[in-house]
């Protein structure tokens, strides 16, 4: 019976069947299950508080630099000093001519004489008439009546007034000395001399040649003094609070570039500038040999230090898109992007600031391929 035509299509028929309906529920329980999770290596977030030497530019400047420009107008009479000369604190550099300035000097000098002879002769009539006044009343004192009182009273006057004209004189010869005492240093000006020890960089006037006062055009001598220079830098914002009080840098020059000098921090302006947002710090270094020269670039290796301990990924962890900087956080095997800025890096890691603690998992290589959204399955760590 079970081998007739019949028997043997019904049998087939329950075998497609029952296969058609096995495929169907495979397909269905294969429609329902969510998709994979991503296998990711992972990384801890960790706490750092590291040092850190990072390249700065700079700028060797003189410890003082002055341009000396004449303080009357007048000719050059005499040139004492050229470039490179090194002066000393007080020597005279050149000699100015100003004819109507002596001429001015010589007749305050005559009128200054004028006056003291002057006070001379006030004081010899005040001499003789106090004198006539007093013997009138020592006469009187013994003879009383022998003297008119008409005759005192006239020569008390002329004793009074005399001391007036005295008093006066004394005044005219004080303004006479004080006006002689001003020219005199206002004559002074005719030599100019170095405010301070160092050397002559720049000559820009010859024999003969008008020089007016004040600081129009170039300045006839310009004094510099390197013993000691002054390296310059900008540092900024990110590392404005970094450096530390006593920080001690290397830094190497063009002229020198296999040799390495040191400075010290000695200054800081305390506040950014407005147009670079940098704050300007300058460390002094000795250059009594004057091996460096001012006006040289530096290259300069700061030394970094963070105030307080941040945060720090792999630099593998940090994903920039058109849309933010961000890392991928586990939480919960959930993939969670948290948006960061970058900080200083350090080897192979990057300092980030921004909604992470100490210890959170992070995919260690961070793409935009991972979802915000996505299972993960972290695998240990290596």
């Amino acid at each position: 019976m079970m081998n007739s035509p019949f028997s043997k299509f019904l049998l087939v028929s329950a075998v497609a069947f029952s296969a058609c309906g096995h495929s169907s529920e495979e397909a269905e329980i294969s429609d329902t299950a969510g998709p994979s999770p991503v296998e990711v290596a992972w990384s801890p977030v960790i706490n750092l508080k590291p040092s850190k030497g990072i390249s700065f530019p700079g700028e060797l400047k003189p410890w003082n630099q002055v341009g000396i420009y004449a303080k009357v107008n007048g000719f050059v009479r005499t040139i004492m000093v050229d470039r490179g000369t090194h002066v000393r604190k007080g020597q005279v550099l050149a000699i100015l001519d100003a004819p109507e300035i002596h001429s001015e000097l010589s007749q305050i000098e005559a009128q200054k004489i004028a006056a003291q002879a002057a006070l001379s002769q006030q004081m010899a009539h005040f001499a003789a008439s106090h004198a006539t006044y007093d013997r009138l009343l020592h006469t009187n004192r013994f003879e009383e009546g022998s003297i008119s009182v008409n005759e005192i009273d006239q020569a008390r006057s002329k004793a009074w007034s005399d001391s007036a004209a005295v008093a006066a004189a004394r005044e005219n010869l004080k303004a006479a000395e004080a006006l002689y005492k001003s020219k005199s240093e206002f004559a002074s000006y005719l030599t100019l001399t170095a405010p301070f020890d160092g050397t002559i960089t720049e000559r820009n006037v010859s024999p003969g040649a008008l020089v007016g006062r004040g600081e129009s055009g170039k300045p006839l001598f310009v004094l510099e003094d390197s013993r000691t220079l002054r390296l310059t830098v900008a540092i900024p914002e990110s590392f404005a609070g970094s450096l530390p009080r006593d920080a001690r840098v290397s830094f190497s020059v063009t002229a020198f570039p296999d040799k390495q000098f040191t400075a010290r921090l000695a200054r800081s302006a305390g506040s950014l500038q407005e147009h670079n947002r940098a704050m300007m710090v300058e460390f002094d270094t000795d250059n009594h040999n004057g091996e460096l020269k001012s006006g040289m670039y530096a290259n300069v290796s700061l030394p970094v230090i963070r105030q307080d301990s941040t945060l720090f990924v792999p630099a593998t962890a940090v994903v920039t898109s058109s849309e933010q900087v961000f890392v991928i956080r586990s939480k919960d095997g959930v993939a969670e992007w948290v948006t960061v800025k970058k900080g200083v890096s350090l080897d192979s890691l990057v300092e980030v600031f921004g909604d992470l603690h100490a210890g959170d998992r992070i995919v260690r290589k961070a793409s935009e391929e991972i979802r915000a959204g996505d299972s993960l399955q972290l695998t240990a760590l290596r």
